[in-house]
């Protein structure tokens, strides 16, 4: 039997209601069931957020990593993401099992966190490699979620709250709407996204070769892939200026548009900071201070 934390029991039912309960407990068969099928032991997990990751040992004695999630969209789109990568840039799937939210996954080694490097300028080269190795063009026929689906997500937030959410105001709201339609209707080429890449993301894999992890799958400008990146690890002091740097060599290594980068970024601060509170009844400063200042820098689309 193992034991799961209080904090993730909590966000498991807070996100997915009478689904996550109904998984919450089963989850021990579950576990007996991977353990069975594919004759592995499966460890103490990492720390989790909204999935059940571990990993386990096999019979001949390799590792791998079990990633176990209630049965979504979401997850069906993190496993359609991860086999159009295909290994490019980003963890290798060995098995899945999607009726019963089963990922069975390649254990990267040594496996450190791009969240240990200190040095930012290092860390930001190492995240653009795993970039431009990771998008591609999109194919039209791709079963992945679109930016276009974020914008009606932001919109359904605005709709079922006219006034404002938490300290978004209902001002924020429509700004933001209306930059997601814009950024959207002017997309010239939608790529293959990570969808949520940050320094939590990507693990090393060799001496100098590191890959991302946990895809949510997106299709649209690779303007958007930056922002999570963007927006974490930053000191407490002057944050603004490590944007400010990040962006600069983003911009220049990825051939990106940097006002798209400030729209992007203005527009993803209030949606994400909208999904905290709705998931958590709370929400991270650094996305809400993010807000302000990406709009400062906007113009016009």
């Amino acid at each position: 039997m193992i034991p799961l934390p209080n904090e993730f029991v909590i966000t498991i039912r807070s996100v997915h209601k009478e689904n996550g309960e109904q998984w919450l407990n089963h989850f021990n068969k579950l576990i007996e069931k991977c353990e069975a099928r594919w004759d592995i032991q499966i460890m103490p997990p990492f720390p989790l957020s909204y999935n059940f990751v571990a990993p386990a040992v096999r019979r001949d004695g390799k590792e791998v990593v079990v990633k176990l999630g209630v049965p979504s969209e979401e997850f069906n789109a993190e496993v359609n993401a991860l086999q159009l990568f295909n290994g490019r840039g980003m963890v290798k799937i060995i098995d899945v099992d999607l009726q019963n939210g089963i990922l069975i996954l390649e254990r990267l080694t040594p496996g450190k966190m791009l969240a240990s490097i200190e040095d930012d300028a290092q860390a930001t080269r190492i995240a653009s490699r795993v970039m431009k190795a990771l998008w591609v063009p999109a194919s039209d026929c791709l079963q992945i979620p679109t930016s276009e689906q974020r914008e009606r997500a932001l919109l359904n937030i605005w709709l079922e709250n006219p006034e404002g959410i938490g300290p978004i105001t209902k001002e924020m709201l429509q700004k933001a709407t209306g930059t997601f339609t814009a950024l959207n209707r002017s997309i010239e080429r939608p790529y293959l996204l990570h969808g949520d890449l940050h320094h939590y993301n990507i693990l090393k894999t060799g001496s100098d070769s590191w890959a991302a992890i946990d895809p949510k799958g997106l299709i649209g400008d690779r303007e958007y892939d930056v922002i999570q990146f963007l927006l974490n690890r930053l000191p407490t002091e002057n944050w603004s200026t490590v944007i400010e740097k990040r962006i600069a060599f983003l911009t220049e290594e990825l051939d990106l548009d940097r006002q798209r980068i400030y729209s992007w970024g203005f527009a993803h601060s209030v949606l994400a900071t909208c999904w905290s509170i709705e998931d958590h009844g709370n929400y991270d400063e650094a996305f809400y201070q993010a807000i302000q200042y990406f709009w400062d820098r906007c113009r016009p689309i």
